[in-house]
């Protein structure tokens, strides 16, 4: 009984991933039928500094789908692909440098870089930049391959 659950279940997602195809949603599933995941990489742009940093990633009901907290410095410089699951649609990137709150939309279809193509999955890489000598960030959307290791 089981078994024809479980069937059933594949094979319903299989026609829900065409139907996605067809309406123009990219439904793209990984080796184990999941969504590929959204993932954040944060660097730290001059390795001389030192800052707390806070990562936030809102969807539209300004519920939290991604936090995490990274203390860079020249030891420390970079945290890579930090994932979490695509089909919580992020709408909004909160970065806290020292205190400094930055606030940002999640890069979107206007982006040159978006919509990632076939099995590639989406993120943004954070940049942690000194600025006059205040905290400043850029975020910079791109694509990578599932599977592929940065």
């Amino acid at each position: 009984m089981a078994l024809r659950r479980r069937m059933l279940l594949l094979g319903s997602t299989g026609v829900l991933t065409m139907l996605a195809g067809c309406s123009g949603v990219s439904s793209v599933l990984d080796s184990t039928g999941e969504s590929p995941p959204h993932w954040v990489t944060v660097y730290l742009g001059d390795r001389e500094e030192t800052h707390d940093v806070t990562v936030t990633v809102r969807d539209s009901d300004d519920e939290t789908l991604f936090e995490q907290s990274y203390q860079l410095s020249d030891g420390n410089e970079a945290d890579e692909d930090a994932t979490f699951p695509a089909s919580t649609g992020p709408e909004t990137v909160v970065v806290t440098v020292d205190g400094t709150r930055f606030e940002r939309d999640w890069p979107g279809f206007e982006t040159e870089q978006l919509p990632c193509d076939g099995p590639n999955t989406s993120g943004i890489e954070v940049y942690i930049e000194n600025t006059d000598g205040r905290p400043g960030i850029r975020i910079e959307p791109d694509c990578q391959s599932v599977g592929e290791s940065r």
